[in-house]
């Protein structure tokens, strides 16, 4: 086997996230959801959580649009680690650069948990800067946060 032989195989270029997120949503369509909380006054606090999202690259580019991301319930949760064993060819994570890791994480996480984005976000696997997407991740964890309580101070007692 040659090198370009080994490259064309170790790139996952068959896998496409919409795709792989359909056949893992479409198994699980058949567990009823469970209602959805009252809403807040904050909107981090509800599930969904719409925000408008502008970043300047390093070329000076600035990436801008409105995005509505929904905290995903334990079964979207598990759905979004089998996206990121898929995205990592069922390859161990400890096997994995760390920065490869993290992608798989954002990406595999970001493609369950936006609901709506703009069309320039449509692909996020086919963006070129990792630090565009941390940058959508990072709103969306906080919302996560916020929502889960995971921002409030400890209890006393």
């Amino acid at each position: 086997m040659d090198s370009a032989e080994l490259k064309r195989r170790m790139e996952p270029t068959h896998l496409s996230t919409e795709e792989m997120k359909d056949a893992v949503v479409e198994r699980a369509q058949t567990i009823e959801n469970p209602p959805e909380p009252e809403p807040d006054a904050d909107p981090r606090s509800n599930r969904k959580y719409p925000f408008n999202f502008e970043f300047k690259d390093g070329n000076g580019k600035v990436w801008k649009g409105k995005f509505v991301s929904e905290v995903p319930d334990i079964r979207t949760r598990t759905m979004i680690g089998s996206l990121q064993a898929q995205l990592a060819n069922n390859v161990p994570t400890d096997a994995l650069e760390p920065g490869v890791r993290r992608l798989n994480l954002i990406l595999s996480h970001l493609t369950f948990s936006l609901v709506e984005r703009p069309k320039w976000a449509e692909d996020l696997g086919a963006l070129f800067d990792p630090q565009l997407l941390n940058a959508i991740y990072e709103e969306v964890a906080a919302h996560e946060a916020i929502f889960l309580g995971f921002d409030a101070a400890p209890a006393a007692g």
